[in-house]
């Protein structure tokens, strides 16, 4: 795995806004804490809007593209996720960040992003977009900043749930639930043997989480990987009208994940809520599951 030479405070970074339109305000303060350590490149593009997507196709692959291309751009930061990677994937000049690595951050709708890159061989950073950036803490801040600047090992995740005891090592690949199931079959479907793959999702209701991880499962996904690791669910829940007859995404994540072969960990700190701590994608780690850690045994940049 090409892991991207590690940034410096005030080194350039760039931010695209390839998928959903991005919310002004949220993004102001997120841009906030991101220029108070780099200096921050975009144009006004980034505010395009066209129905659920941050303006048309052309001008959102024209901008990614753009950043690959930058010879300044330390990285390229997601504006925010939501929906229109997918639409992009067979025209993104990848070739551009093989010659010239460096670590796109992203999560969400960016796992189409992320998991490109891991094909093709680069490392990238799973972790916050802009608009969720200033909404979070001091402690999920600083660790994208540890992400992009320290190559070395370390502590990840922990005061995780082992659902199935065990201690693995391997390549964490993973990101947002639906988004990665949606991958499987296509050319951009990062090889998952030996990995340790995480998820997160929003507001998927819990049978459909259910209907995603058996996805996976019969796709041979859980049958290659090493181990699981689940984050946040936020708003996984049924309408308050069925609600009562259904289980919740919590007790569905513990019986589907629960049957697996492999160790499991529950309860990992990121995803779309309150938390999001960043995770090197593509890179070595370690998940113990007794001691309820995930740690990183080399960085997303050297």
């Amino acid at each position: 795995m090409i892991r991207a030479p590690r940034l410096a405070p005030g080194d350039p970074v760039r931010v695209i806004a390839p998928s959903g339109p991005v919310p002004r305000e949220a993004f102001a303060a997120g841009l906030e804490v991101l220029r108070a350590r780099y200096e921050v490149r975009h144009d006004d593009g980034v505010f395009a809007r066209e129905g659920y997507l941050a303006g048309p196709d052309e001008r959102r692959l024209a901008e990614l593209n753009a950043a690959l291309a930058d010879p300044d751009a330390r990285a390229i930061v997601m504006a925010r996720g939501g929906y229109g990677l997918m639409r992009l994937l067979p025209f993104i000049d990848i070739g551009a960040l093989v010659s010239r690595p460096r670590p796109i951050v992203g999560f969400s709708d960016g796992t189409a992003l992320l998991a490109l890159a891991a094909r093709a061989g680069v490392a990238a950073i799973h972790g916050p977009v802009v608009t969720q950036l200033g909404g979070l803490g001091a402690r999920d801040q600083r660790a994208l900043f540890e992400r992009l600047e320290e190559p070395g090992p370390g502590l990840l995740l922990d005061g995780m749930e082992g659902l199935i005891p065990g201690r693995v090592r391997g390549p964490l690949l993973g990101g947002n639930l639906e988004m990665f199931s949606r991958l499987i079959g296509t050319p951009y479907m990062p090889d998952v043997s030996g990995a340790i793959v995480f998820f997160e999702d929003l507001g998927e209701r819990p049978y459909r989480i259910d209907r995603l991880l058996m996805h996976l499962d019969l796709a041979g996904v859980f049958g290659a990987a090493s181990a699981v690791v689940a984050g946040d669910f936020s708003g996984c829940r049924e309408p308050e009208a069925t609600r009562a007859d259904s289980p919740t995404a919590d007790e569905v994540l513990t019986e589907r994940l629960g049957r697996l072969p492999i160790p499991v960990a529950l309860g990992g700190a990121f995803g779309h809520g309150t938390r999001n701590r960043a995770l090197p994608y593509g890179t070595m780690c370690e998940l113990d599951t007794l001691a309820g850690t995930l740690t990183a045994l080399e960085g997303a940049v050297s």
